[in-house]
């Protein structure tokens, strides 16, 4: 019987689409402690680095150098020009700074997303008041609002959140001082306002309050704590 005349192509094993790339995911590591330096001079100064900040920068880690085994994806950055791909680099660094610190004042336009991407970890309502004692021994509840009536309320509002989260920082690091100084000027500012509104009975010292409460138990509330307080000297109001 005689043999048939085609034969069948050999088949050649089919390229593989995950495989780990050593010298790139080598250049990814520096570029990653760096980001994470950044976001822990930003969030903490030359305090402790914070064992969470340390594990999510772990864990992006994981995810870049994951994505770095799939081979369309590897194939897609050796494509683009070298200038281009640095300003990606860039880019994905600053975008991840911004997830790891959570200020999206300090870090934006690179703010945190916080819709999925990570639960809110605070459970306490924060807020703050100002208690001074005037001329005659009173204690005085001051309101910047009526004050500082040239300001908005709400920028107020937005303005001692800014800076009182920082203040009240549990560790004492350059951005806490950086945040206490502002207060200061803060109730410098709003002395002497209400000093000029109040002449008969001007205040001599005036202080920052903070308040906590358990929004999820509304039961529990936290001692009120004082954060920064000023001395007004005597004299005429400015």
């Amino acid at each position: 019987m005689a043999e048939p005349s085609t034969v069948a192509r050999p088949t050649w094993p089919a390229a593989r689409q995950w495989s780990f790339d050593g010298p790139l995911v080598a250049a990814l590591v520096p570029l990653w402690a760096l980001t994470v330096t950044a976001a822990h001079l930003t969030s903490q100064g030359f305090g402790k680095p914070r064992a969470l900040l340390l594990i999510e920068g772990l864990i992006y880690l994981a995810l870049y150098a994951g994505l770095l085994t799939f081979a369309p994806v590897r194939a897609w950055i050796r494509a683009i020009p070298a200038p281009h791909r640095a300003v990606l680099a860039a880019f994905v660094m600053l975008a991840t700074w911004g997830q790891l610190v959570v200020d999206s004042r300090t870090t934006f336009p690179f703010p945190a997303w916080t819709m999925y991407a990570r639960p809110e970890p605070r459970s306490l309502l924060e807020y703050y008041r100002y208690r001074g004692v005037d001329v005659r021994g009173h204690e005085v509840w001051v309101d910047p609002a009526h004050e500082l009536t040239f300001v908005n309320s709400a920028e107020i509002a937005s303005r001692v959140k800014y800076i009182g989260r920082p203040a009240t920082a549990p560790t004492p690091g350059p951005r806490r001082d950086e945040a206490r100084a502002r207060v200061r000027d803060l109730l410098a500012a709003i002395a002497a306002g209400y000093n000029r509104s109040h002449p008969d009975a001007p205040l001599r010292s005036l202080e920052f309050v903070h308040y906590t409460m358990d929004y999820r138990n509304q039961t529990q509330a936290g001692n009120p704590e004082s954060v920064v307080q000023i001395d007004i000297p005597e004299g005429p109001a400015r």
